[in-house]
């Protein structure tokens, strides 16, 4: 195994954080960064030993003070380094002169500045491999370990606050460490690890995601991305994770094109293709968020030690008010509050009083604080009757529950008598933590979180950390171990080098052989053939059979419908002469600068429902399928699902269901279904044409295909693919 393959390792990454002495270098009794990390780590009680170095004192913050690091009178576990980056390489030497076992590097002005930066952090690079020595940074604000109070973090948290537990960050942003730790640690939950990673010269997020699907305990992984430097080792670390059941929530910037400027500008990173990302995260089970407060609620409804049987949820509160706001906002966060079954609303009707509401969400009424019955008896038949799988309890406001009062008693026995299902308490504002609410009126039994479930503070991030929990429970019941992505990428079908000749003997960059490369991977099309003029156009038309349709020929056209390319229902040889003549003419004059080589000739679909199906290619990722509603409504509409290879036809009619306009995909107003079951078939296929040739194809988009009704299958009319774009080095 080589120096650098050993850095990777959990072996190595564990060095950072188990470290058993630590040497501050650059710390200054004139305060700063790294001198608040020597004073984290005193104020944390970190049990081993401390030095500083700084040749200039004898002691910092009353640690002793040396002039070097192998000065220092006792092995260095981890050196923590924050001077200027023209000093760094002397420290490096100094440390491998040291044996130092572990570094990180809070000094800027590396890869994110450009020019030298750029080579100091490549010198950096090759130092760490040639040592192997493992290094966090360079540009970051430290790690810690809650376990062992290893607190090398530059940040501000009171000790009082901070628990050990479940929830480990791996954050690129330093900043945001102190904003995501101290509201998890101000409401009870529990830090395991925290690793802020900066410009990731040595190691990245995949080394770490990887680390912590090991380390016994971390339950869930929590992130900040501006960057997947190497995406197949963020593939299989991912998968690791979800092989070990431990949700990954992650803040991935990027949608925005201002987003990844800013990214390339902050740390060196390319953000990628958002929707390549969206994807590729779906299929790993990646919970993604768009902010810190979705990241710190969706990272506590996933640490319970619980999971949802199903997506049944019902909502019970004491606030009328609380109805009308959920039913606004469940079902954009992808919440269903199913209905009450007949049985269980006729009981409630008997115990809630009449001026509550008796559906879902069940509004009990004020009463519900001094009635022990209403709360006792609605809870317990409500999580006992098998007709839901998740039973929320709206707070009143971000606060422990005291599990005294008749609402935690309740709870309780709730509880009890149903242990499979999920009890989340969701408070219906954010805002501040409130442990106590009342200290003249003290909680008889205050509880951070109940049955193993955090509390939610929120009703916004509250419901999408709720729909993540559902969600992630979904995911591990239906993923399949087998069907991984890290072992599809490479692969190859039996039409693989047939495809691959077709292409390479293709000339111009946009290409005609797109229905031809279909055809060889058995998705059905239209027969056609090009027309040079118009009595050649009726001879192909009387060889089709009629009825037929005709389009430009023209590699500098897309929207052939838009400059009067196309014609539909061609009827007879006569007429076919005519609109070859017409559809050229009217091309030519709206326009004059295309090229134009004739007119295809297409025997006509059976009728149905035009949908479209393309693919994306991203660099790191590959091929993402995308598929909807097809013909002129693709633009208009941008109503599509996507999907990362590989799948399989039950995922994709999963998706379809999901588009906006599925209504018309199931026979809407009386109409006939078309035949979803050869158009999922049609995309497995399609992605594997995608993954073979993902090398070769810059852009392919199929739209439409007519998928007929009645079960008749479906034909695709149009296939525009062009070449792969050779990246600029």
């Amino acid at each position: 195994m080589t120096a650098h393959s050993n850095l990777r390792s959990v072996h190595a990454i564990d060095r950072l954080f188990r470290a058993e002495s630590v040497a501050i270098v650059g710390a200054s009794p004139k305060g700063g960064y790294v001198t608040s990390i020597l004073k984290n780590l005193k104020k944390w009680g970190f049990s081993g030993k401390l030095a500083t170095v700084n040749p200039r004192y004898e002691q910092i913050e009353g640690t002793p003070c040396f002039p070097s690091l192998t000065a220092v009178p006792f092995p260095v576990g981890l050196a923590v380094i924050g001077i200027r980056s023209d000093g760094i390489q002397a420290v490096l030497d100094d440390c491998e002169a040291a044996q130092v076992r572990a570094i990180e590097i809070i000094s800027s002005d590396f890869a994110e500045v450009g020019g030298e930066g750029v080579a100091r952090q490549h010198r950096l690079v090759q130092w760490s491999e040639r040592s192997g020595v493992p290094i966090v940074g360079p540009n970051c604000v430290g790690l810690m370990s809650a376990a062992n109070g290893l607190i090398a973090l530059a940040m501000a948290c009171q000790p009082s606050s901070l628990k050990a537990g479940g929830v480990s960050l791996v954050l690129q942003s330093g900043m945001l460490s102190t904003g995501l730790l101290m509201p998890l640690a101000a409401r009870g939950i529990g830090i395991g690890k925290l690793i802020t990673t900066g410009n990731e010269a040595c190691l990245d997020a995949a080394d770490f995601i990887d680390y912590l699907a090991d380390d016994q305990h971390t339950r869930v992984i929590a992130c900040y991305c501006e960057q997947i430097k190497r995406p197949l080792e963020f593939i299989k670390a991912c998968e690791r994770a979800a092989d070990k059941n431990k949700p990954i929530v992650m803040i991935k910037i990027g949608r925005s094109e201002a987003a990844r400027n800013g990214a390339l500008a902050h740390t060196g990173s390319v953000a990628g293709s958002d929707v390549a990302i969206d994807a590729v995260l779906k299929k790993l089970g990646v919970v993604r968020v768009d902010t810190p407060d979705e990241l710190i609620e969706t990272a506590a409804a996933l640490s319970t030690t619980k999971r949802p049987r199903g997506r049944r949820v019902a909502f019970v509160s004491s606030s009328g008010a609380a109805v009308n706001l959920l039913s606004d906002l469940a079902e954009p966060c992808g919440i269903e509050f199913s209905p009450l079954p007949p049985a269980v609303k006729t009981r409630l009707d008997a115990i809630v009083p009449e001026y509550g509401s008796v559906s879902n969400p069940v509004d009990l009424t004020g009463q519900s604080f001094h009635d022990e019955r209403i709360t006792d008896e609605s809870l317990q038949l409500l999580a006992t009757s098998g007709a839901y799988d998740v039973v929320v309890w709206g707070n009143d406001f971000a606060s422990s529950i005291d599990m005294g009062t008749i609402t935690g008693q309740a709870l309780k026995r709730a509880a009890h008598a149903a242990p499979e299902v999920v009890f989340p308490v969701m408070s219906f504002a954010g805002g501040q933590f409130y442990p106590e609410r009342d200290p003249q009126n003290p909680m008889l039994e205050p509880r951070a979180e109940f049955d193993g479930m955090p509390f939610l503070q929120g009703v916004g991030p509250g419901l999408k950390a709720l729909s993540a929990l559902i969600g992630y429970a979904e995911f591990q019941r239906t993923r399949k171990p087998g069907n991984r992505l890290s072992a599809h990428r490479g692969q190859r079908s039996a039409c693989y080098a047939e495809a691959v000749r077709i292409l390479r003997e293709a000339k111009g960059d946009v290409l005609r052989e797109g229905k031809r490369l279909l055809a060889l991977y058995g998705i059905p099309v239209t027969r056609e053939a090009l027309a040079t003029d118009a009595k050649q156009a009726a001879r192909v038309a009387e060889d089709l059979g009629f009825p037929v349709a005709m389009k430009v020929e023209s590699a500098d056209i897309v929207h052939k419908t838009d400059v009067g390319g196309v014609a539909l229902n061609i009827s007879s040889s006569e007429q076919a002469a005519a609109t070859f003549e017409q559809i050229v003419g009217s091309v030519r004059s709206r326009c004059p600068e295309a090229n134009i080589a004739g007119a295809l000739v297409q025997e006509m679909a059976t009728p149905g429902v035009g949908m479209m199906l393309g693919a994306t290619f991203d660099p790191q990722f590959g091929p993402v399928i995308v598929f909807g509603l097809g013909g002129i409504w693709v633009e208009a509409l941008k109503d599509v699902r996507a999907l990362m290879p590989p799948f399989d036809a039950a995922e994709v009619k999963a998706e379809l269901g999901r588009l906006r306009g599925a209504s018309v995909l199931r026979g809407a107003r009386g109409g006939a279904k078309p035949d979803l079951e050869a158009f999922a078939d049609c995309i497995v296929k399609f992605s594997t044409l995608c993954s073979d040739l993902a090398d070769e194809i810059g852009e392919i988009d199929v739209n439409p295909i007519i998928l007929a009704a009645g079960g008749a299958g479906l034909t695709a009319v149009d296939c525009l693919i062009t070449r792969k774009t050779p990246q600029k080095v």
